[in-house]
């Protein structure tokens, strides 16, 4: 079994499946799908929040989208 940790390659105390982190991964992928297509652009506000488009959820979205 392939195994990673959350503290780096070092740590050997705490060690978690591969496929628990792919796992949580697909996850957050999928989180950041809906607030991506839930915090839209209506004539210059969010559609969710109401503030300026992008809205702070959106920027932050995308930020972590791009990491993935």
């Amino acid at each position: 079994m392939i195994v990673a940790t959350d503290a780096g390659l070092y740590l050997l105390e705490r060690l978690h499946p591969l496929e628990s982190m792919e796992a949580e991964l697909e996850h957050l992928a999928q989180l950041a799908t809906v607030v991506l297509n839930e915090h839209t652009d209506q004539a210059g506000l969010c559609a969710i929040c109401g503030a300026a488009f992008p809205c702070d959820s959106a920027i932050l979205v995308e930020r972590h989208v791009a990491l993935l």
